[in-house]
């Protein structure tokens, strides 16, 4: 699992993370403490203006030392759809797994298994996104996938975002008083000017501004990402972290180096940088600017 920083102003410099580094988030310098929520009761995120608790900080610490029941909203599947945040959210359920968290994924329903790494997962009717087709959206509001949630007694919600389903994950942690955690991965509002009507960025603020207003927390994959939505007011400053990527160091090795395709890929100058780009080939990636 990608770290968690507390800022998003001075991101640390992205080190080579092992397996066992990657699957503990790095909370520094205050820790996000996760408590089971009661009834009226917010979610506590420490900051320097907070008396100190001695009785508060024990009990805590006890419940940091138990495992997690995470229930997880992702839209789409990141077992049958192609996107940025595949890999990250099939890392994310496996590293919380193996740190022996309990785990229940709903996403849309097309190519779900039935587990991953012994989390459960509950596939929700889809539809295809009006202006880009490829892309499925579900509203995961059904009476049966509520009932999955309730039964399941998560301690927290994390529901990626923006998209429909991050309103059912709202509409669910609001009926059963647990905190809600949105992950922010594809900035719309720069999407919409290239696929579709411009007049329609300002409704998409609006959109995540009620989104986002509602969660306990933000976590954003970028700085860039995280200044935007702070310029934009999306919510409060101290409710936006980022959410480090991390480098799986057993798939990506200096054992894996190959002269061979190093000087096939760069045409004979293996001495010469090479830049290597593995994603989709869309507009708003900006391979031209990479390149120049």
């Amino acid at each position: 699992m990608a770290a968690w920083n507390t800022s998003i102003l001075l991101p640390p410099p992205p080190p080579l993370l092992s397996r066992a580094a990657v699957a503990t988030p790095a909370l520094n310098p205050y820790p996000l403490r996760l408590h089971r929520r009661h009834p009226q009761k917010p979610l506590c995120l420490p900051s320097e203006s907070y008396p100190a608790d001695t009785d508060a900080d024990a009990s805590s610490a006890s419940l940091d030392s138990r495992p997690r029941r995470i229930a997880l909203f992702v839209e789409p599947s990141p077992f049958a759809y192609v996107s940025g945040y595949k890999n990250r959210f099939q890392n994310f359920i496996k590293y919380l797994r193996e740190m022996g968290d309990e785990v229940i994924v709903i996403t849309t329903h097309e190519g779900v298994p039935q587990e991953f790494y012994g989390a459960k997962l509950i596939g929700s009717w889809s539809f295809p996104c009006p202006w880009y087709q490829k892309v499925p959206l579900s509203l995961a509001l059904s009476p049966r996938i509520i009932g999955e949630v309730a039964r399941f007694k998560p301690d927290i919600i994390h529901a990626s975002s923006p998209g429909i389903m991050v309103f059912g994950a709202l509409i669910i942690a609001k009926l059963l008083c647990v905190p809600l955690v949105m992950s922010y991965h594809t900035h719309v509002p720069i999407y919409i000017p290239r696929y579709t009507f411009s007049w329609l960025v300002k409704p998409m603020w609006l959109i995540i501004k009620f989104l986002h207003r509602a969660a306990d927390l933000t976590l954003v994959p970028s700085v860039a990402i995280g200044k935007d939505l702070q310029a934009a007011r999306v919510t409060a400053a101290n409710k936006i972290r980022l959410w480090n990527k991390g480098v799986d160091s057993e798939s990506f090795h200096p054992r894996f180096r190959n002269d061979e395709m190093r000087a096939r890929l760069t045409n004979g100058e293996p001495e010469k940088p090479l830049i290597l780009y593995v994603g989709r080939l869309g507009v708003e990636k900006s391979l031209d600017f990479l390149k120049r």
